[in-house]
């Protein structure tokens, strides 16, 4: 279809006839919807924004709508732009002019090799003066003086003109310049780049410094241009580039035409230019890789020139226009529903989950962005509702869409939400409330429009006419997004797309200093996905193929600059790091990143490229090869196959993309993590269905294409399916590339695998009793049925292949059934609706009612006898039960200590019920606890009973923390007597409940009827009849009263003589029990009750049980407890037992509620559980068996204290536990002194860190998911903690050993203990032990502290204890064992040691007290005055310290300085313009891998020598020097003034002489000495000394 101009004026013609203006108000009424014109004020938080200011444009642009989103669309909002990038050049306005240079990646920063400007020229900003489809004009005017430029997007050229009497100024800040005639070359101006200007011919140039300045020969127009990188002769290129340089491009224009009948999409850019002389008229393009490698056969080829540029090779072609052409290869609604046809696919596990989104409803708090993300989850969702046939389900989120979606769309007087605003300022539609800046900066608007457009084709597809009402609107958020006219006078022509860049921008505008960006680019893509749906059921083909051109050229450029598939882009850009990833998240104007708007994990980065993937992503799996080496990619930088909470590894997202390319394995991972929590905007439901269905699909077969665009081919193990949906009213036949023809009927999805018979199911009733039955009956539609077949949930119940096809479904189990049928034409089917059986009651929580007048805890919902009571006794929203109460229930309660049982994360359409028993008909009042932390409150919310309202809207205001509680009092509560269900909801949330406590008031102000059926009945067998009775309902106004008795359940359809009077017969009574309903009527009120009817051969109704847990199919390991809880009831009489058994084997029994038993020690394999009860008369009733299995534990443990990095002071034990193909990796901290541990599970290649959980204590596990047998893993984990890491080893682990073996017993032998150097504050002990497992702990015992060390067997371990009192006697006792706990025979050995007295000065010392973190050993400290210089020296002792840096800390005023690492852990530091005597103080920081440790302050008095150890002479200290300092080896002494010496001796920090040298030693030896810092005293003849350091490296 061609585009076409002229047809959309006509439209517009008619839209402007179908809009009016509201009298007296600004609301503009467009169909049944409408828009406001006027900003109509901000929300009660304070939202609600446009655009600040007015747009900077002049000249013609004043005439168009303001075009925003672009790459240059910073000048229109401020006053200068410093973020231009056209490729090749970059760009900067200023008021006197543009600066030009070449920015290969970033920002542009303070480069200005060359600026370009007019004589004089101060203008305060640059305006916008014209723009076409890919270029800008640029203009400065100060009212004197004037200055244009023009710059689009591939142009090497910029094109100038002026004003005519200015003369140009070109500034060259850079590079070397040469004047040739007009010809102005500079060299090497930027990057090594080279430019020229070229003015007017007989031009010359004026050189004044480095301004060059020209009048142009009486002429106004000239140009520059960026030359290419790689010149032989840049004389001979300059004379080249002059064909080009006086062919201006006036305009520029982009159309394109789709091929239906071919999928074929060709765009057309063409430039119109004006001559300023010379013979040539053609230009100088540069075509982008997604325009390069997609042209046409008939196009202009660029055979010219080559740059680089962050987007890739920018190729140049010699001509006015090219062409580009692309495939569109198809799109659809949502998969086709042939899910089943998927190994473990469930029809009814389907239903459950469309069931859990059906009754949601859409946030009255939220933002267009998030509104768009719920109604995609709804719409996905109720698309699936309708293949499934649950109309009901379906249409109850039609209607919620509806309902939000009409609201949005229609704008009234007084409204601040769900309202459009059209901007005349900056021609464009604001949605409120807004999100991300879609208001103020008119970011992200095809991001939010598409989900709203995508909204409107999903209603007028399920409720054909919509569109007449609403359908303008919706085309006023696509003119918005996307006008595909340049003559509309609202919207700027494809504001967020870039028909040059070939992809959309987001920034309104360009805000950052890297240009303008696109992180989502499947949003992106969603929104041109949407205009195709929207074209195509509104028959729209110029919205349908701009979809399509979007769409193609949007995909085209995804996998060049997001993806790059081809491996041509990431690669040879400039960009200062590495690309390890396959793809990018954000794409700037001049770089690329993987980080995201919120984040920097690497998780959202792949999400935010997929997200959402439903019917209109298929393009993500037309390259196999490369999403299947992303989603590898995905799989080693992320925890996706570890199950891994992360909220920003969207789970459901990356298995869809997984089902592209392997569909089967994506279904895998979703089996086995059925608890995750979903991302918001994601359903469950779909992403189901997507996975079975893509597995019945198989992969996309991009070969092939159709004549209609809403289909697709698809290829599993060489078999075809062809799909497409026709949105038309009128049957039509897709041809595909192939030649196969489908056909598919108006208004529905076809496949080729498709039959032509359906069946609709039935069901007698919906519920029944436990043990009792329904009768299930399929009407069918179509020939050449061969069976049936009849489904509870997967068990397959029986098959008819007769008409009529019905079938008894018995003894059904509590719980809720979901039947269906599957209608067989030989070997392939179609699946009927599902029909739910709900078996069992609903019934108090605690047994019995609530009595009202009392008090109701809001936790205390009714549960249901049949397991998970939601959408029987309660609505919620998530299956995630946030709460610590009743946890196998969905409702988020908690369980409060002050408040009971409470109910919180409320969401608007959530509803609980509890079962009351009203003492007196009348009108209470409530006084009920609540708490609110959201600053507007909760609510509202309200009860019912059957149906009806029975109290007004409840409001709650906050309580400003959602663990602050209030009481609230409400009247008018109107409660009817007798037994009755009353349901509580929850109309708004954003509050928790707690108690509830009714209190009667007055009476009713009307009298309703009582209905009252009787008492349940027994009926002995063969007698098949009985009386109801209904006698003792009556009216207390005694008026005329009417009777109505239906049947709800039963074994069989009961006949009423006549059901309307007060106490009917019924006969065609079975064998079970019958429940019925009895209404009575004043014509006014009603009321019911309801009775059963037990029909048994004794007169006794046997007991029902039910197992609720385990669940069928659970899985147990080896030594883990099952748990078996039950469900049991009697309606005549008691429960007195209840016998638990395995197989035939009765393995236990209990005789009260809850009737429950823990099988323990369960041997190896399955076990087949049920139950017996038995009631007081003796009657037995046996539960269903359920299968579980029990899974051998293979395991390997090993203990260490082995660390890659830090270290452990005692060790770590690591367990791996194979189950299946799960392996669990443990890792327990034996180090008990380490506090606040996080653990991280290390994967060693490819390595991936992912959290563990903590299990108990200092025990963390992960548990690893999809493994195989044999294979080999390695693992290690990093514990963090507070001051510092630890990481151990990795392991190496087979999956499926059993390393177990016998026990060790045996404790350390040979243990000693010796003490070492002793300080004033430190005593070394040398501890060494024996021990066949390796490894030996050590625990030292003195005063009221601990110490502990691990050694390895026969090696002697120096543990030092710190922080001792100098000159004082500590008593040690020592303890070996091994890490099994075995202890040495001799434990414990004790030592009594004294420390030194104290010998640490203020010059120098050795401490290991800690400000901040700790030292395991400790550091030495030294100061030395110079003058006024004071030599700061630390040296850390913790050896086991890696990446140590230093930095040295003032105390007051604080100041932090880096110092400089001398030699080892020794660091130093000089500073200067102290005064002796002068006090200071400073600590040192050391940091290091994993952590920190600060000193403590040292007080030291510039000047003081600290001599203690003898007298030390200024003369001498000035004359000598120690050289080599730092050494290794030895060192001599510099001795300038030949001053007669007479010994040396060398001292540790601490005062300890450690060497002596006499006077005839020239060299002292140092090799037998350990890295540190040593003081050298030497000794001159007249006995005098002096003090110098010396580092020992």
């Amino acid at each position: 279809m061609k585009f076409n101009t002229s047809y959309f004026i006509k439209i517009l013609i008619l839209i402007f006839c179908f809009y009016s203006i509201e009298s007296n108000s600004q609301i503009t009424a467009v169909g049944s919807g409408g828009y406001t014109n006027s900003f109509p004020g901000t929300d009660s938080a304070g939202r609600n924004e446009y655009p600040s200011g007015t747009p900077q444009l002049s000249g013609n642009a004043l005439n168009k709508p303001v075009p925003t989103n672009d790459w240059w669309s910073k000048l229109i909002k401020e006053n200068h732009a410093d973020n231009l990038f056209n490729y090749p050049m970059t760009l900067k306005t200023k008021n006197d002019g543009l600066i030009v240079t070449h920015i290969p990646w970033g920002v542009i920063g303070d480069s200005s090799p060359i600026e370009v400007g007019v004589s004089g020229l101060n203008s305060n900003k640059t305006t916008v003066s014209d723009h076409s489809d890919w270029t800008v004009t640029m203009n400065w005017n100060d009212g004197t003086h004037n200055l244009s430029s023009i710059s689009g997007i591939g142009m090497p050229f910029l094109y100038f003109t002026k004003g005519s009497a200015d003369v140009v100024e070109i500034k060259v800040n850079s590079g070397t310049t040469t004047v040739s005639d007009e010809v102005l070359i500079i060299e090497n101006a930027s990057n090594t780049k080279d430019f020229v200007f070229y003015a007017p011919t007989g031009s010359t140039w004026t050189q004044n410094g480095n301004i060059f300045s020209s009048s142009l020969n009486g002429k106004n127009y000239w140009s520059m241009a960026m030359l290419p990188e790689t010149t032989s002769s840049i004389n001979s290129l300059v004379e080249q580039y002059k064909q080009f340089a006086y062919v201006f491009p006036s305009n520029t224009t982009t159309s394109w035409d789709y091929n239906e009948s071919n999928g074929k999409v060709t765009t057309t850019f063409a430039v119109t230019t004006e001559v300023k002389e010379g013979s040539n008229t053609t230009m100088l393009l540069g075509l982008l890789p997604h325009q390069w490698n997609n042209l046409a056969t008939n196009s202009n080829t660029p055979n010219e020139y080559t740059y680089s540029s962050v987007r890739g090779d920018l190729k140049t072609l010699n001509g006015n226009s090219f062409v580009v052409e692309n495939t569109f290869k198809g799109i659809l609604p949502t998969l086709p529903y042939l899910a089943n046809y998927s190994e473990g696919f469930s029809p009814s596990d389907m239903d459950e989950k469309i069931s859990q989104i059906e009754n949601d409803a859409l946030a009255s708090w939220t933002d267009s962005y998030n509104e768009g993300q719920m109604m995609n989850r709804m719409i996905q969702t109720a698309r699936i509702a309708d293949q499934t046939g649950d109309i009901e389900a379906r249409d109850k989120m039609v209607s919620t869409i509806k309902e939000r979606l009409e609201d949005w769309l229609k704008a009234e007087s007084g409204e601040v939400a769900f309202i459009f605003y059209y901007n005349n300022d900056w021609s464009t539609m604001i949605g409120y409330p807004a999100g991300h800046g879609q208001d103020n900066n008119i970011n992200d608007h095809h991001f939010h429009w598409g989900y709203f457009i995508h909204a409107a084709a999903f209603m007028e597809q399920f409720e054909p006419g919509w569109a007449n009402e609403w359908g303008e609107m919706i085309n006023l958020l696509i003119r918005d997004a996307a006008s595909y006219d340049r003559d509309d006078q609202d919207f700027p022509f494809l504001r967020n797309f870039s028909p040059y860049a070939g992809h959309s921008w987001a920034n309104g505008f360009a805000s950052f200093p890297g240009g303008n960006d696109q992180e989502s680019t499947s949003e992106s893509m969603q929104f041109a996905s949407s205009l195709i749906h929207w074209g195509s059921i509104t028959e729209n083909d110029e919205i349908r193929d701009l979809g399509i051109y979007i769409y193609t050229t949007e995909q085209t450029a995804v996998e060049e600059y997001w993806f790059d598939i081809y491996q041509q882009n990431f690669a040879a850009s400039t960009a200062p790091f590495t690309q390890e990833y396959s793809l990018v998240s954000r794409v700037w104007g001049n770089s690329f990143d993987n980080g995201t708007f919120w984040t920097s994990d690497i998780a959202a980065s792949y999400g935010i490229e997929l997200y959402p993937i439903h019917g209109g992503s298929l393009y993500l799996g037309h390259h196999q090869d490369y999403a299947t080496s992303l989603w590898n990619e995905m799989t080693s930088n992320t925890g996706i196959l570890n199950n891994e909470e992360n909220p920003n590894l969207w789970h459901d997202t990356y298995w869809k993309y997984l089902s592209l390319t392997d569909a089967e394995a994506a279904i895998e991972l979703y089996n086995s993590y059925p608890n995750r929590a979903l991302k918001f905007g994601i359903s469950d439901a779909q992403t189901y269905h997507w996975l079975h269905n893509m597995n019945t699909l198989g992969t996309i077969d991009t070969s092939i294409t159709a004549n209609h665009p809403i289909s697709a081919a698809f290829s599993n193990n060489g078999e075809l399916t062809y799909v497409a949906h026709n949105y038309s009213d009128n049957p039509i036949t897709v041809t595909f590339s192939d030649n196969f023809m489908l056909d598919v009927p108006a208004n529905q999805m076809a496949t080729s695998r498709d039959i032509d018979v359906n069946g609709v199911l039935s069901s007698n009733f919906n519920q029944a009793f436990a043990g009792g039955s329904v009768t299930l009956s399929l009407e069918v539609t179509g020939s050449g049925i061969t069976n049936v077949e009849f489904y509870d949930g997967s068990t397959l119940i029986g098959q008819d292949d007769t008409v009529p096809y019905e079938i008894e479904a018995d003894d059904l189990l509590l719980g809720v059934h979901g039947m269906y049928a599957k209608v067989y034409v030989n070997q392939e089917f179609n699946v009927s609706n599902i029909v739910t059986i709900q078996v069992g009651e609903q019934v108090p929580y605690l047994g019995t009612s609530f009595e009202i007048p009392g008090t109701i805890e809001a936790g205390f919902y009714d549960k249901f006898e049949g397991g998970v009571g939601q959408n029987i006794s309660y609505l919620d929203m998530s299956q995630i039960n946030e709460g610590d109460f009743r946890t196998n229930e969905y409702v988020d309660a908690v369980s409060d200590t002050n408040e009971g049982a409470t109910v919180g994360w409320n969401n608007s359409g959530e509803w609980l019920e509890y079962s009351i028993n009203v003492e007196t008909a009348g009108l209470y009042n409530l006084s009920f606890r609540y708490a609110s932390g959201n600053s507007n409150g909760g609510g509202p919310f309200h009860f019912e009973v059957d149906g009806n309202t029975v109290s007004p809207s409840i409001n709650m205001q906050t309580t400003d923390d959602w663990n602050s509680w209030s009481t609230k009092n409400v009247t008018n509560i109107e409660l009817r007597q007798g037994e009755q269900i009353l349901r509580l909801f929850i109309d708004e949330g954003e509050f928790n409940i707690g108690e509830m406590v009714f209190s009667y008031a007055s009476p009713l102000p009307y009298s309703p009827p009582v209905a009252n059926a009787g008492e349940n009945i027994n009926v002995i067998i063969p007698e098949t009849s009985t009386t109801l009775n209904g006698t003792l309902s009556n009216d207390p106004e005694d008026q005329a009263i009417t009777y109505n008795w239906e049947q709800v359940y039963g074994p069989s359809n009961i006949s009423f003589t006549d059901n309307s009077i007060v106490s009917p017969e019924i006969n065609n009574l079975v064998e079970g029990i019958y429940k019925i309903k009895l209404t009575v009527s004043d014509g006014t009120y009603d009321a019911t009750d309801e009775v059963l009817v037990i029909v048994s051969e004794t007169g006794n109704s046997s007991p029902s049980i039910s197992i609720t847990s385990p669940n069928e199919g659970s899985s147990f390991q080896e030594g883990e407890d099952i748990n078996i809880t039950t469900t049991v009831t009697d309606l005549d009489g008691t429960i007195t037992l209840v016998e638990f058994y395995d197989g035939t084997e009765k393995v236990g029994e209990d005789t009260s509620e809850p009737f429950s038993f823990t099988l323990t020690n369960a041997e190896v394999g399955e076990h087949q559980i049920s139950a017996i009860a038995t009631d007081n008369n003796s009657d037995q009733g046996t539960s269903q068996v359920v299968t579980v299995t029990v899974n051998e534990v293979m395991s390997c443990s090993e203990i260490s204290n082995e660390a890659q990095q830090g270290s452990f002071s005692t060790g770590y034990e690591v367990l791996f536990e194979t189950v299946g193909s799960q392996v669990t990796i443990s890792f327990t901290l034996l180090d008990t002194d380490k506090t606040g541990v996080v653990a991280y599970l290390w994967q060693e290649n490819p390595f991936t860190e992912t959290q563990m959980e903590q299990v108990s204590g200092l025990t963390f596990s992960k548990t690893i998911n999809g493994l195989s047998q044999g294979q080999t893993i390695s693992y290690a984990c990093k514990f963090a903690f507070a001051g510092g890491l630890a990481v151990t080893k990795y392991f190496s682990y087979v999956v499926g050993n059993d390393c177990s073996s016998e026990d060790d017993i045996e404790g350390p032998t040979n243990f000693t203990a010796s003490v070492g150097t002793v300080s004033s504050r430190t005593i070394e002990l040398l501890l060494n032990a024996n021990d066949d497992s390796g490894t030996i702990s050590y625990e030292v015992s003195y005063g009221s502290e601990t110490a502990t060390a691990t050694g390895s067997s026969g090696n002697e371990e120096s543990l030092i204890i710190n922080n001792l009192t100098p000159d004082t006697l500590y008593e040690f006792s020592i303890e070996a064992s091994d890490l099994s706990g075995n202890e040495a025979d001799n434990n414990p050995i004790v030592i009594q040691i004294s420390t030194t007295p104290d010998e640490n000065t203020e010059c120098s010392g050795s401490d290991s007290e800690a400000s901040q973190g700790e030292f395991n050993t400790g550091y030495n400290y030294s100061f030395e005055t110079s003058g006024t210089d004071v030599i700061f020296t630390f040296e850390l002792l913790d050896t086991d310290r890696t990446g140590v840096i230093a930095y040295l800390w003032q105390e007051n005023p604080f100041i932090e300085t880096p110092m400089t690492n001398s030699s080892g852990l020794i660091f130093t530091k000089t500073l200067s313009g102290f005064t002796e005597g002068q006090t200071i103080s400073y600590a040192c920081k050391f940091a290091f891998a994993g952590g920190l440790a600060v000193t403590k302050y040292f007080s030291y008095e510039v000047g003081s020598d600290c001599s203690s150890l003898g007298t030390i002479d200024i003369t001498l200290a000035k004359n000598l020097t120690l050289f080599p300092n730092p050494s290794s080896t030895m060192f001599s002494i510099n001795n300038s003034s030949q001053i007669e010496l007479n010994k040396v001796e060398i001292y540790s920090l601490l005062g300890k002489k450690l060497k002596e040298y006499n006077s005839n030693t020239t060299i002292y030896n140092i090799e037998d000495l350990s890295s540190g810092l040593y003081l050298i005293k030497i000794y001159s003849k007249k006995g005098m000394s002096t003090l110098k350091k010396l580092i020992k490296e």
